[in-house]
């Protein structure tokens, strides 16, 4: 079950969501990352646009088919990615955005335009808000145990709350997302990312729609999932280093422990 938004930390910083002011869309560059999304890239472009987002880009690694010009034809801006996978992307649209707030929406048509007015109502208060996906009917049944995993190792590792640290549409804060350190090179950049708004407990979620893939997934859920999980490790030894290291001193004293009995047994 999903509460509104979920803050970091156990938070220790209180955040008090008050506020007359309104975010608008023009202060908003929504990036739109795509890899041969042919298919999907002309109905994610119509529904961003038809939302009110005029500030929309893409940002494309190189497809060899016609995404390209698709969405030239749309007159979205269209800027290849230097770099590699989705972290190139984020890397890339970063020199291009002078709006204060910017969105990622995946270019499968997976996700909504229209939620992404929900995560702005929360962006004035945090460094990124992501948006938590509800209904999962549509995420296969390997892929949804393997998200419940890194989520569990997240939340473990970051003492967060979230539900869907994974999810490819999201809001972050142009000023915050231009200091991110991002060393990553495929679908963890959103776990790195997040890592890093969880560490100035500046980090929340709100639940979305998600809808079925148009085209080729191109997510190895074994491959993928193993590196993701293996970044969480890493970035939390690198952001949150005193729980990192008070888990991995827990295991082996519970290993040194279990080890004990077996032997005094033999």
């Amino acid at each position: 079950m999903y509460s509104e938004y979920y803050p970091s930390h156990l938070n220790s910083t209180i955040i008090n969501e008050v506020s007359t002011k309104t975010i608008k869309k023009e202060d908003v560059t929504i990036v739109v990352p795509t890899l041969n999304e042919e298919n999907a890239i002309e109905l994610v472009l119509k529904d961003v646009l038809l939302e009110g987002y005029p500030k929309t880009i893409v940002i494309d690694g190189n497809s060899i088919d016609d995404t390209i010009s698709i969405a030239k034809k749309m007159q979205v801006p269209v800027y290849l990615q230097s770099g590699r996978g989705k972290t190139g992307a984020i890397k890339t649209a970063l020199k291009y955005i002078e709006t204060p707030y910017l969105g990622v929406i995946d270019g499968d048509c997976t996700y909504s335009a229209k939620d992404i007015e929900k995560l702005l109502e929360k962006a004035q208060f945090y460094s990124q808000v992501i948006g938590a996906r509800r209904d999962r009917v549509n995420i296969k049944a390997f892929n949804r145990f393997g998200n419940r995993v890194i989520n569990l190792l997240f939340n473990l590792l970051f003492g967060t709350r979230l539900s869907d640290v994974c999810s490819g549409l999201y809001v972050l804060n142009t000023s915050f997302a231009k200091e991110l350190v991002l060393e990553t090179s495929g679908f963890d950049v959103e776990v790195e990312i997040a890592a890093q708004a969880a560490k100035n407990g500046k980090i929340a979620e709100v639940p979305i729609s998600y809808g079925r893939r148009i085209g080729t997934q191109k997510l190895n859920p074994i491959r993928d999932g193993v590196v993701i999980s293996s970044s969480i490790l890493k970035l939390s030894r690198r952001h949150n280093p005193f729980r990192f290291y008070s888990y991995l001193s827990g295991l082996l004293l519970v290993a040194v422990g279990f080890g004990y009995i077996v032997f005094s047994f033999i």
